[in-house]
């Protein structure tokens, strides 16, 4: 009789488990994104942006942080784990897309493909790869107060 309940309580956990992952994919689907997923940062034109671009480089590792304030609930800042600055923030429906996809409060790995711009340009900018991850961050603190104020 236990054998039976256990087997039983082993198959309610892996089905469980597959409906939980057939969610996600059914999400993934809906959304229409697939990874990695490749964009521009936005809103680099602000001086502190410049400065911290002016600083990055190629394969510089980044975390895209979801942090909703005020009338931008879809707010997905492009943060710089090795320079610990923010580089800019995600195009509105790109963020919609993840926030939907991931739920509010997220982090997700990305990494910096290429800085465009500066020198006979007046702005830089940066073209991002995404990732499904979220490993960057593991090995340091996560204080980021100030992105909450």
């Amino acid at each position: 009789m236990q054998i039976c309940y256990n087997v039983r309580m082993g198959m309610f956990a892996y089905f469980k488990r597959k409906i939980k992952q057939s969610s996600y994919a059914r999400k993934k689907r809906k959304c229409g994104v697939s990874f990695p997923l490749y964009c521009k940062a936005h809103g680099v034109k602000r001086t502190e942006y410049q400065g911290a671009l002016a600083q990055s480089r190629s394969g510089d590792k980044l975390q895209l942080i979801h942090n909703a304030r005020g009338d931008y609930p879809y707010n997905v800042y492009i943060y710089s784990v090795d320079l610990n600055r923010i580089l800019g923030y995600l195009h509105e429906t790109l963020a919609y897309k993840l926030v939907t996809l991931f739920g509010a409060g997220f982090c997700r790995d990305a990494v910096v493909k290429e800085i465009t711009g500066g020198g006979e340009y007046k702005y830089r900018g940066c073209n991002i790869e995404i990732f499904e991850t979220m490993e960057y961050m593991k090995d340091r603190q996560t204080d980021l107060r100030y992105l909450r104020s």
